[in-house]
Formats: C-alpha cells, structure tokens, sequence
C-alpha cells in the first residue's frame, strides 16, 4: 500500500510539472482580459476539465493506437523521457513557454472558445505530458488504476485551483516566484526523466538490466 502510494505521489508530481499551469498564468491572464470574476471562474474550470478529459484519453487511447503502429512501450518511454528532459532544461533556463510554442491566444473568437485550444492543449497538455501519461499507462488490476487515474486528475484540479486562484480579484502574483518554482520543478523534473529514460532502455535493452 504505500508503495502504490510513493508511486502515485511521484507521479502526480511529475504530471504537475509537465502540465506546468503556473507557468501559463500569463497567458490565462491575458485570454480572460474584460472579463468578471465569476467568467474567469468558469474559464478556469473549463480549462481543468478539458486538460483533464485529454490526457485521459491520451492515457487510455494512445498506447492501443501506438501498438497498432508497432510501436513498443519500451519505445515510448525512452522518446517520452527524452521530450520530458528537453521540458525540464526549458525550465531551468526559463524558456519553458517557447519550448511550448505558446502563442497569442486572444482572438476574436473570445476567450470561452480557446479554453482547449491552444491553452489546455496543447500548452498545458502538450507532448511532453501525453507522452509521460502514454508510457506510465500499463495497468495489470484494479488497484493499478490508483496511480493511472489520481494523477491526472491532480493534474487537472490543479490548473483549475492556479487559474481559480489567479482570477481572484485580490490575488498579487509576482514573477519572481514564479521564475523560482519553474527552476526548482525543472531540476526534479530533469531526474525524473533520465530514470523514465532508464526504465525505457531496461526494456528495450534486457541486457541492461542488473542481474
């Protein structure tokens, strides 16, 4: 039990990181511009929903599709490790939005009709999150379900909690801490992609693994 609860955790984690909603509070900022607090409210919730509803079917949809393209999960883990640590050095230098090829979401469409595209996705579920929820799909029982399902709704919950937050009226976001959890998370994130990397090679490669 708390294997499966260490293992869930480190997800969760990671998901977070990937998904990266503080780094996108700007972004949110500017598509909700004219609006009132209670729109920003619902604008938030529709961008953790649809971040939610995408990365589980990225989850539960993506391996199935890629197997029938022969593509192995040993495969995807060492491709999804590699966009994750190309991720978490974007972040340590502070790049992590060109590396996500944000662009103005403000259109004259209105922000309601942008909430999935391109600020859920692909800017907060993008390659490197689908990448990390397609290679750490594998479930044998139900239990297993426990660290596929939590931490992508964690992962949604908290887009909707930063963006919630952010719309408050009386919220005072600096950059400056902003700057500081994105450096921070990049260098946990960074490790964490080398060891999904590793994990990849051990099964691509079973001579690697230590006997």
């Amino acid at each position: 039990m708390l294997a499966l609860a260490a293992l869930t955790l480190k997800k969760t984690i990671t998901l977070i990181a990937l998904v990266g909603p503080f780094s996108m509070i700007p972004i949110f900022l500017s598509s909700v511009r004219g609006l009132d607090y209670s729109g920003k409210a619902r604008f938030a919730l529709t961008i953790g929903v649809s971040v939610t509803a995408a990365l589980f079917i990225a989850t539960f949809l993506g391996m199935p599709l890629l197997g029938l393209l022969g593509v192995s999960l040993g495969a995807m883990q060492v491709g999804g490790g590699i966009i994750v640590l190309l991720l978490a050095i974007a972040m340590v230098l502070g790049k992590e939005t060109d590396f996500k090829g944000s662009s103005d979401i403000e259109t004259k469409t209105g922000p309601r009709q942008t909430a999935v595209v391109p600020l859920a996705v692909p800017l907060l579920a993008g390659p490197a999150a689908f990448s990390y929820v397609m290679a750490n799909s594998a479930w044998d029982s139900i239990p297993d379900l426990f660290h596929v399902v939590v931490p992508i709704m964690a992962a949604g919950l908290s887009c909707w909690l930063t963006f919630r937050i952010a719309s408050h009226p009386g919220s005072t976001i600096h950059q400056s801490k902003l700057d500081l959890i994105e450096r921070v998370g990049g260098f946990i994130l960074a490790a964490m992609a080398v060891e999904m990397m590793a994990t990849g090679l051990r099964s691509l490669f079973p001579l690697l693994t230590p006997r």
